[in-house]
């Protein structure tokens, strides 16, 4: 039953941290030390660990708010990373090293979906900082729930889904175009 508690865990971190990528961190962190968590890492409850995180979460959301368009690839990565991170530090002592591919493919999902949809929402008539703060607020609430088994698994499912449906919107923008030679 561990294994899928922190299953669900570290999925719900790594789903989170395609939004925002130093949230799901921070609240692995915190739940840590909290004791909330089934399996993470042995660092993770350390005071330099949850205080660092959250040091990051501020960077990241001023970053955000003062450069929101920037570097978008270099953005992506970030959350890659952070995914199998996170899912690596929420989960690590009862699924070692899966979590890091894990991570980083549920975390590289919700970010391609959620990049296709904020250049949407952009070319759309949106402001860029707008878009920013709502997918901040949402990785922060995310990373919140995350934590909580069922709702991390949701959270995965819900990040896969996404980005199939984006994709099938995507491929279907030219249908019935043709090429002329």
């Amino acid at each position: 039953m561990d294994v899928v508690i922190a299953l669900g865990q570290g999925l719900g971190l790594a789903a989170a941290a395609g939004l925002l990528a130093s949230a799901p961190l921070a609240a692995a962190a915190t739940a840590a030390a909290l004791g909330w968590l089934r399996g993470p890492l042995g660092i993770a409850d350390d005071a330099i660990v949850v205080a660092g995180a959250w040091v990051l979460v501020g960077l990241e959301l001023v970053a955000d708010a003062v450069w929101p368009g920037a570097q978008a690839g270099m953005r992506l990565g970030r959350r890659v990373v952070a995914g199998g991170l996170a899912f690596e530090l929420g989960a690590g002592d009862t699924i070692p090293y899966l979590g890091l591919a894990l991570g980083a493919i549920v975390a590289a999902a919700a970010g391609i979906a959620m990049r296709s949809l904020r250049a949407g929402a952009v070319k759309g008539g949106g402001d860029i900082r707008g878009t920013a703060m709502i997918e901040d607020g949402a990785g922060i609430a995310g990373s919140a729930l995350a934590v909580i088994p069922i709702v991390g698994y949701a959270l995965a499912v819900f990040a896969v889904g996404l980005l199939q449906r984006v994709r099938a919107r995507e491929g279907r923008r030219y249908e019935g175009l043709r090429v002329l030679r």
